[in-house]
């Protein structure tokens, strides 16, 4: 008896139709022949038609750990079969193709609104707990006069908010103060875990996974 351990991800992205283990799935085997062999086992196969909503958006589809263990052991019985990883894989057709001038364009637009939405909201936050007046007291506490508003202040709190930003997203370009992950992208994984659990789920609901029989 051999053993073999497949590694499944979340997910996985397709330009071709016919899916096989090696595709998407991490095999570990002493045997490099039979590694092989495995690896080239077709699963699934996109369809040929598509409709023009899936032309436009892409092909999904979830197949179970079970499935790929299924076809596995119908062509090799003898093997003993250890999954690690997702036990649900979702297989995307990508069909969409964008220009990199488009998908630029699209990130400049992000920036820009961004921005701008940030710049409001920090003016509205400012507004608010009415940050204007606290200088304006401060600055009479310690100088003794009313200020201008054009402070060594209003320059330095300024300042100290870039920086405070720049500190608490570990980023400055393509610049990491440190190793560790970013709020932003510890927010986009959840996001991505999110996503993935409820088109599973989605899916299943449907009944249009690919499971065993």
């Amino acid at each position: 008896m051999k053993y073999v351990y497949l590694y499944f991800p979340d997910s996985a992205k397709f330009t071709k139709r016919q899916v096989q283990v090696g595709d998407f799935a991490s095999i570990c085997c002493t045997d490099k022949k039979l590694k092989e062999k495995i690896a080239k086992i077709p699963v699934y196969s996109f369809p040929e038609r598509l409709t023009p909503r899936q032309k436009e958006t892409g092909v999904r589809t979830i197949l179970t750990a079970l499935k790929v263990m299924d076809v596995i052991l119908a062509a090799f019985p003898e093997l003993q079969i250890t999954p690690l990883g997702s036990t649900d894989i979702i297989l995307e057709f990508d069909t969409h193709k964008t220009s990199q001038v488009l998908t630029a364009l699209k990130a400049g637009i992000l920036c820009v609104i961004t921005f701008f939405g940030a710049m409001f909201t920090i003016m509205a936050f400012n507004n608010d707990v009415q940050v204007h007046e606290v200088f304006q007291q401060l600055f009479a506490l310690f100088a003794g006069t009313s200020g201008d508003g054009f402070s060594l202040l209003e320059l330095s709190y300024s300042a100290g908010l870039g920086i405070g930003i720049l500190v608490f997203y570990n980023h400055f370009g393509k610049k990491e103060f440190s190793r560790d992950p970013t709020p932003l992208e510890i927010e986009m994984r959840l996001y991505e875990n999110d996503v993935n659990t409820a088109l599973i789920d989605g899916i299943k609901r449907k009944n249009q996974h690919i499971d065993v029989d």
